[in-house]
């Protein structure tokens, strides 16, 4: 199998290129496990063998290749596609537990998204610590709900969340910088989600970062039916648009702008209630509702000195200076790194060059609270 920039990166899109500081990620997995509803990774993957060797084989030299660039490498994500940490795969074939390793012997920052409570186990506990010990690793758990019989129809094979709680409590207790993902956003269940982001914030999550569903028509009347609501009503009554700006014919769709912007807002009263700060992924720039001091995956709080790419809020907002800890990327690094990483950053650097040529879709990137 020949290793080329996709096997790292997320290819170009408007809501990517457009948005995202990180474009780099490693998957462990191909498939999953806890067949969730709402799985958006559903469309990405391939038929391909659970895991395999070549994995980590590629990582290890990427991973080495990178402490011979005189530049912070890049975060990567662990995972986007499937859950890393899913017991059954993971107890077995300790893919992500080496990727771990990998990472803290050739000092290559991780943000680990997971909904699994494997991590905090041994052996992967042990490592992890090892990489907060070297400021390497952001863990962000994913939070639908916190209210078991929600979670059960949503998540049918997640750990409940009241374990992903105990996990952020955990983690916070052993100084491994800990932060919850609230996803996805979905109408009909905003108090509950409400209460999500709360109990989040009081187990100790630095953050918190919001998405909202985006399915298709099939899918959304499959996350009715979980909800134990009428299909047709719920397609109706949240007046869902597609999800790709400036795109009437799209298969995927999400909650209107004016749901959007309620739930956000609440969400964000909610937040800073508890001096924390929000982010908000893929939806756009929401320039008086979104932290844009901190980047969207809240990257802040990996210590290790990383590199993130510029965004539309750098283009159309203002520039960012770079931190002790980060360092922003501009056109001229990117030779300085090898040839997958440079690659990639060309790539949506062009994407999002050309998105801002086009004043229509800005309007629609570009929101205020």
């Amino acid at each position: 199998m020949k290793i080329d920039w996709p096997f790292f990166a997320i290819k170009p899109s408007i809501t990517i290129s457009s948005l995202c500081y990180s474009i780099f990620r490693i998957e462990p997995y191909t498939s999953c496990t806890y067949s969730c509803v709402f799985c958006y990774a559903r469309w990405y993957r391939k038929p391909l063998p659970l895991t395999s060797p070549q994995i980590l084989e590629a990582w290890k030299r990427l991973a080495n290749s990178l402490r011979n660039v005189d530049l912070p490498p890049p975060f990567f994500r662990l995972s986007t596609l499937t859950e890393p940490f899913q017991e059954q795969l993971e107890a077995r074939h300790r893919t992500s537990l080496n990727i771990m390793r990998i990472a803290h012997k050739h000092e290559v920052p991780l943000i680990v998204n997971t909904k699994s409570d494997l991590i905090g186990k041994s052996p992967w506990i042990d490592e992890l610590l090892r990489l907060a010990d070297k400021n390497l690793v952001l863990v962000q758990v994913s939070l639908t709900a916190t209210d078991p019989e929600i979670s059960k129809a949503l998540e049918p094979n997640a750990p409940m969340p009241e374990r992903r709680l105990k996990l952020i409590e955990y983690l916070k207790g052993h100084d491994v910088p800990v932060i919850a993902r609230l996803q996805p956003l979905i109408p009909g269940i905003e108090r509950p989600q409400l209460e999500a982001a709360r109990k989040a914030l009081d187990h100790g999550s630095l953050g918190i970062i919001v998405e909202p569903l985006r399915e298709t028509r099939d899918g959304l009347i499959k996350v009715a039916k979980a909800l134990r609501k009428d299909p047709e009503e719920y397609l109706i009554e949240f007046k869902w648009e597609p999800y790709v700006p400036s795109s009437s014919d799209s298969e995927l769709l999400r909650p209107n702008l004016e749901w959007r912007r309620e739930i956000f807002q609440e969400l964000h009263a909610v937040i800073s209630r508890y001096g924390r700060i929000m982010t908000i992924c893929k939806n756009g720039l929401w320039l008086n509702l979104s932290s844009h001091d901190a980047d969207c995956c809240q990257s802040q709080y990996i210590k290790a000195p990383h590199s993130i790419r510029e965004t539309l809020y750098e283009r159309l907002v203002r520039s960012r200076e770079s931190l002790p800890n980060i360092h922003v990327l501009h056109e001229e690094h990117f030779m300085r790194y090898p040839r997958i990483i440079r690659r990639a950053l060309k790539l949506h650097h062009n994407k999002l060059r050309k998105i801002l040529g086009k004043k229509d879709l800005l309007n629609e990137l570009v929101h205020y609270a």
